[in-house]
């Protein structure tokens, strides 16, 4: 049973991760999770949140439109091959949590789902989104990133709860 920790309690090992192989956003249902490697977790609004950054593009995308909550879930290095699937395949065309042998089960304060074999996962509900201003982004930030101009959304998750599984 997941073990609820203090809200920036994993902050650290939450930045390794993210910085190494990426971590998984999950949103949905039936649930989808998708590797990300860009998001910030901090205070906004006297709140604590986890911003994570979507592209329209994505298979992703549409359910975190639909939906309220997303989990973000953090994974020892052992789990490295299923975050490459999830970061490499659509969930659109593939149950990416079944290829995964991923156990998914409803939060403990949210409506969306965590990964059973994560060691951390957060639970957030979805207070703010903004589309990418190319108008207020760094040049150089638009000619490495955004070639296609396929700026992300960025969604803000109030931190409802952090668990280490």
């Amino acid at each position: 049973m997941a073990r609820e920790i203090g809200t920036f309690d994993a902050f650290a090992e939450t930045m390794e991760c993210m910085q190494g192989d990426g971590i998984l956003l999950v949103a949905g249902y039936p649930p989808n999770p998708m590797t990300i490697g860009w998001g910030s977790l901090g205070v906004v609004w006297s709140r604590p949140v986890f911003q994570v950054l979507v592209r329209p593009t994505r298979y992703t995308f549409g359910l975190m439109e639909e939906g309220q909550a997303f989990t973000v879930n953090i994974f020892s290095e052992k789990f490295n091959k299923e975050l490459s699937i999830c970061g490499t395949h659509s969930g659109k065309d593939l149950d990416k949590a079944a290829a995964c042998g991923f156990t998914m089960v409803k939060g403990e304060q949210t409506t969306a789902f965590y990964i059973r074999e994560s060691k951390i996962h957060y639970e957030c509900r979805i207070i703010h989104k903004h589309l990418l201003d190319p108008a207020t982004l760094d040049p150089a930030i638009i000619e490495r990133y955004y070639p296609l101009r396929d700026f992300h959304m960025v969604y803000y998750g109030e931190i409802a709860g952090v668990y280490r599984n």
